[in-house]
């Protein structure tokens, strides 16, 4: 199945514009040019449709930890560093304040 995978790849579906239209078209396509039997349709779809799903699901994966790097290489605070420094800051004030009185 990871050759028809391949070829409706080739057929110019990209990893984003695998919708059940589209695979079917390429489905349909190589069932005419005798790569599939009409048989083997149904079960090519949905396997080119799942292997699609997780090849998506791997390029966000890759994306968010190239995204997580580059802002770490760039020294940037997180929200959670921040609100971290709020509550500490807040905790002083208050400190501060109970000295005061």
């Amino acid at each position: 199945m990871e050759d028809f995978f391949r070829k409706a790849k080739q057929f110019g579906l990209g990893v984003w514009d695998f919708t059940r239209e589209k695979v079917e078209a390429v489905v349909e396509e190589m069932i005419r040019r005798g790569e599939l039997s009409q048989q083997e349709k149904s079960g090519a779809v949905a396997q080119i449709l799942e292997k699609a799903q997780a090849e998506q699901v791997a390029v966000k994966e890759w994306i968010n930890q190239a995204v997580a790097q580059a802002l770490a290489g760039l020294g940037l605070a997180r929200a959670a560093d921040l609100e971290a420094l709020e509550k500490r800051v807040a905790a002083l004030e208050a400190r501060l304040q109970e000295r005061q009185e």
